[in-house]
This record gives structure tokens, C-alpha cells and sequence, in this order.
């Protein structure tokens, strides 16, 4: 039996432009994904039973497990799961290979640290290290592009957690460049406090508000200039008045009480405030790890907040932890 361990990190939008829906429905994007210190850990384990079998795991900050969501997991349709997708599709490729004799089945383990549903990715981190680990679990050799393609396939976000760092994702928000790869040194560190809602929001639900009434007046989408990108690397302050998302607007007009989740974070000293992604987490940008862990501390007390969260960035993409052969 062979097992691989692997883990992909969940992200922010620095910046996340919103072009009107193509003919096929799809809507282009211009973002700047920062992958956080959030992450998800995938265990990939040959089998002997053919199939693809998979226990998810969900955490709480302090280490404790998230009962409620563990058992929302566990009632999910195991098809629908994104690192059950990955898994398949390179399974597939394995049975054509020198491996078939061990790819009939393959369990997978999953420990969740990013949360459902939040706008930040943890279903694309799934997937991301789910494919990391089984290009290893079978020696199948995909390099970075090819993973990056097997990735699109799945979910317009899973490519920035397979790079890591921060990235700029164009087309569907899927086509990366990294700007800054998340290693010691390459970019000054950010510190966020993600404020978790107590009630998810459905993405399709936000673009389809987008459309209604922002759609028509979108501006045109425009890359990052060098002088935009560096400052997106810098440090908070240079970081913070850059920070724009084409979906708040429309989020909020679905759930006000993201509004004031935003005001109270303002209030309370941040630095900057912006929505992750569709939402419903609100990212508050903090000074350094102190002001984050005092935002943290204060704005947990606020009716709208469910959970506050610190995290930093940037983190590096999807890895390969641990290999075992038994």
C-alpha cells in the first residue's frame, strides 16, 4: 500500500474585477488571489476495494473538530466532492499506466481548516492537494500546466491553489500568473482576520445579482499595471486602499448584515475591509499578527460574526507533505 499526504491553502481576492457573462454564460474575471495560511490536508491511501472512498474531517481554530460541518460532509453526495473528482480523473490515467495494478481503489482522507462555503476556496484546495497527492501516489510525472489544466476542469479557483502565492488569474479566473510565489522574503506578509457569517451565500445567486444591476455598468477589464502589482506585494499599508471586489456590492444587497459585519471591522481598526470572493467571509486586513489577533478578539463579539479567523499570506500552493510505501 502506498499513502500520500498533501495540502493546498485557501485564499482572499486582493482584487477581483467582474466582466458581463460571455454567450457560454461564464463570466471573464481579472483577480489577484493571495493563498492564506488556512489550509487543507489531503490523505491519499491505495486499496485493495475497488473505488474511490472519502472521510472529510472539519476543525475549529483552537484543534477541535467542527461537528456540525463533519456531519454536513458527511451527508454530501461523495460524487459532488471536488477531491473525489480530482482523484477520479487521475485514477483514470493511472489504470493506463504502469500503476493499474494499484489504482482500482484509493481512499481519501480530507481535514478541513477552511471554511464551507465561505468564499475562500476550501472545496479548490481539496481538489488541489487531491491531485498533488495522487500525481505521487502513482508516479504519473503531470507537471505544474498539466495539473493547472486537470484543475480547470474542476473549478476556476483550483488553479490558484496549486500555485500558491499571489497570483493573477485572468479568463475565468483560472489562467494564472504568479506574482509573488509565497516564499520567505519574495513579498511582504499580510495579516487578515476572516470573519465568517453565520449563513452561507450561493455563488451562482451573487452573479446572477451582479448581472441585474451591475453587469451594465462594469468597467472594462484591465490587468494589474507593474506599479498596481507591486503594491499588491507590499506591505498592508500600501496593500490596503487596492483592495476591490466587483461582487460586494451585489453580496451585499443580498445579506445587508455583511454591511455592518464590515462597518464593526472598520470600527475596530482595520486597515482595509473587503469581501472574499462571493462571500459571505469578510476579509479585514490587519497591521501585523498583534492587531489581527486584538481585531479577532473584538470583532468576535459582533451578532453578525459567527467565527473570526487569523490568517496570513502569502502561502505557498499545493505540496506534497508525506509519502509512506507499507
Amino acid at each position: 500500500m502506498r499513502e500520500v499526504r498533501a495540502s493546498a491553502p485557501g485564499k482572499v481576492n486582493l482584487t477581483l474585477r467582474v466582466g458581463p457573462p460571455n454567450p457560454d454564460g461564464y463570466h471573464p474575471l481579472v483577480t489577484v488571489f493571495e493563498a492564506l495560511s488556512l489550509r487543507e490536508t489531503v490523505t491519499v491511501r491505495t486499496t485493495k476495494t475497488p473505488g474511490v472512498r472519502v472521510e472529510t474531517t472539519a476543525y475549529l481554530p483552537d484543534g477541535r473538530v467542527d461537528e456540525a460541518t463533519t456531519a454536513a460532509m458527511a451527508d454530501l453526495d461523495p460524487g459532488s466532492h471536488l477531491a473525489v473528482r480530482a482523484a477520479r480523473i487521475l485514477q483514470r490515467l493511472a489504470a493506463a499506466g504502469p500503476w493499474a495494478s494499484t489504482a482500482a481503489g484509493v481512499s481519501i482522507r480530507v481535514d478541513k481548516r477552511v471554511p464551507v462555503a465561505g468564499g475562500m476556496a476550501g472545496g479548490s484546495a481539496d481538489a488541489a492537494a487531491a491531485l498533488v497527492a495522487c500525481n505521487q501516489l502513482w508516479d504519473l510525472g503531470l507537471g505544474a500546466d498539466q495539473l493547472q489544466a486537470i484543475g480547470r476542469s474542476l473549478g476556476a479557483d483550483v488553479p490558484a491553489c496549486l500555485v500558491g502565492g499571489i497570483a493573477l488569474g485572468t479568463g475565468r479566473g483560472d489562467r494564472m500568473r504568479v506574482l509573488a510565489d509565497g516564499e520567505a522574503g519574495d513579498t511582504s506578509a499580510h495579516h487578515w482576520v476572516m470573519l465568517l457569517a453565520h449563513e452561507g451565500l450561493s455563488t451562482p445567486e451573487v452573479f446572477r445579482e451582479f448581472d441585474r444591476v451591475d453587469a451594465a455598468c462594469a468597467p472594462g477589464l484591465v490587468e494589474p499595471t507593474p506599479g498596481e502589482t507591486r503594491a499588491l506585494r507590499s506591505g498592508p499599508e500600501e496593500l490596503s486602499p487596492r483592495l476591490v471586489n466587483d461582487l460586494q456590492a451585489p453580496a451585499l444587497r443580498l445579506r445587508p448584515e455583511l454591511a455592518r459585519t464590515m462597518e464593526a471591522a472598520r470600527r475596530a481598526g482595520a486597515l482595509a475591509v473587503t469581501l472574499s470572493g462571493s462571500g459571505p467571509t469578510v476579509a479585514a486586513l490587519a497591521r501585523d499578527a498583534e492587531h489581527a489577533h486584538d481585531l479577532a478578539r473584538a470583532l468576535e463579539a459582533e451578532d453578525t460574526v459567527a467565527r473570526a479567523m487569523c490568517a496570513s499570506g502569502p502561502a505557498h500552493g499545493a505540496v506534497v507533505e508525506e509519502t509512506e510505501v507499507s
